[in-house]
């Protein structure tokens, strides 16, 4: 009869249960109905039920704002999160990184099906292509403007600014999403391009707006193409099946340029370290030399012509090594990379240029038009107010018989009332002034 086992300590029983349990359900997506939900401190708390099971449910402050929802009890949910085993109190919970709405399922079950059907077809299993580890040129399928593609060059640019980038531009959705991604991928795949990879990238998004790369002919067109591809799609926590057919799947646009370029730190930071032991080994190797060439000539087993021989040898060897040193090669380097700078800057400027010339020849254009409608209405306008001040002025009627008759203060008298008899009046014809004397 065997001995029984030593017993576990509950806490270790527990550590283990955790160990167990927590790694195969990192990335868990579960549905169910809410109830329970509370509040506390900076956290949600809720429990996601259906009938005859529960499962408790965290939502970490940090990560409320990245759901699309905030649950609320009697919904119908559902979550992405990871299960954590609470070892102090022996629980369970899922600590929530995603909701939406149960609705969304009907799109989970239709991406499933797809997935299944491209997988029988062997567009997923196909032998996934190393990535070049010092590429040339790459070629970039994003949408223009969009903040994928400004991640994708900002690391490039400071990664590895040498790399030339080609960008085949791609609506990010809709129904223009597919067609013209396809298209780009077509174009950029071409040897003409001569692009060492490819790249196809986009920010984060729904499930609906993401549903456009998972259209089995751009699987189907990522997997078959000639070059190796890089997806970048939506978040760490997005999926799409055109994740499945490339050759590596990114977290982020930003992580697959990381992917395709090298990173000229740490290139350099390893040929330092290769040249520093180089020379380590080098030196170790003149000394070794050093000394069996000392010992030979204390015994007396050189005579000097053979030894004037092996020192003229030796000059020759040190002078071979100093130009061979590798501190020359990264010199040559330096100033290959700063005359590449150079030629960037320009061609940087050269471009913004170019791109500025077609919206100012359409300024000018549409200018000329607009400043001679603008003139038109001030001239109509002038013409206006010149009738007005001609109606106003008080010698037009003189020109035309009237008499202006002004009282003793200089006013026009309109009124007989006002003038007694005996006033005195100035009248004024257009010729002239006159006085009168009323009766």
């Amino acid at each position: 009869m065997r001995a029984m086992d030593a017993p576990l300590s509950v806490k270790r029983l527990l550590e283990q249960i955790k160990t167990r349990i927590e790694p195969p359900f990192a990335a868990a997506c579960v549905v169910g109905e809410v109830s329970n939900f509370k509040v506390s401190g900076k956290h949600w708390y809720f429990t996601l039920k259906e009938e005859g099971a529960a499962l408790a449910c965290a939502v970490w402050g940090s990560q409320q704002r990245f759901l699309q929802q905030q649950p609320a009890d009697g919904q119908r949910v559902i979550l992405k999160g990871s299960l954590d085993f609470y070892v102090a109190g022996g629980s369970l919970k899922l600590i929530v990184t995603h909701c939406e709405p149960a609705g969304a399922g009907d799109l989970q079950a239709r991406l499933r099906q797809l997935e299944a059907e491209l997988r029988a077809q062997g567009w997923f299993d196909r032998p996934k292509r190393p990535l070049p580890p010092f590429p040339t040129r790459l070629g970039v399928v994003a949408a223009l403007g969009g903040a994928a593609l400004r991640d994708v060059l900002e690391v490039t640019a400071r990664r590895a600014p040498g790399i030339h980038i080609l960008v085949a531009t791609a609506a990010a959705q809709g129904e223009r999403c597919v067609p013209e991604t396809l298209l780009a991928i077509e174009e950029l795949q071409d040897p003409h391009w001569g692009c060492d990879a490819l790249l196809l990238v986009r920010g984060g998004g729904s499930l609906e707006d993401l549903w456009a790369f998972n259209d089995p002919a751009l699987v189907k067109a990522v997997a078959q193409c000639r070059i190796p591809v890089i997806t970048g799609v939506g978040h760490e926590i997005d999926t799409t099946l055109v994740d499945l057919a490339a050759d590596r799947r990114a977290a982020t646009p930003s992580q697959a340029a990381e992917l395709a370029t090298p990173d000229r730190q740490a290139l350099a930071a390893d040929l330092r370290r290769r040249t520093e032991t180089l020379a380590d080994r080098m030196h170790w190797r003149l000394q070794g030399l050093e000394t069996t060439l000392n010992l030979h000539v204390d015994q007396g087993l050189l005579r000097t012509e053979p030894l004037a021989a092996a020192a003229r040898r030796l000059a020759s060897l040190g002078q071979r090594l100093a130009l061979a040193h590798p501190v020359r090669g990264l010199d040559a380097a330096a100033a290959q990379a700063a005359l590449l700078r150079q030629r960037l800057l320009h061609a940087g400027r050269r471009v913004a240029r170019e791109a500025d010339l077609p919206r100012v020849g359409e300024a000018q254009r549409r200018l000329a038009p607009a400043a001679l409608r603008t003139f038109q209405r001030l001239e109509q306008r002038l013409a206006v107010l010149s009738q007005r001040l001609q109606g106003l002025d008080p010698t037009g009627p003189l020109q035309r018989g009237f008499v202006l008759a002004l009282g003793a203060d200089g006013r026009p008298a309109t009124r007989s009332a006002d003038l007694p008899a005996g006033a005195t009046l100035r009248l004024r014809w257009q010729d002239g002034e006159r006085k009168a004397t009323l009766d």
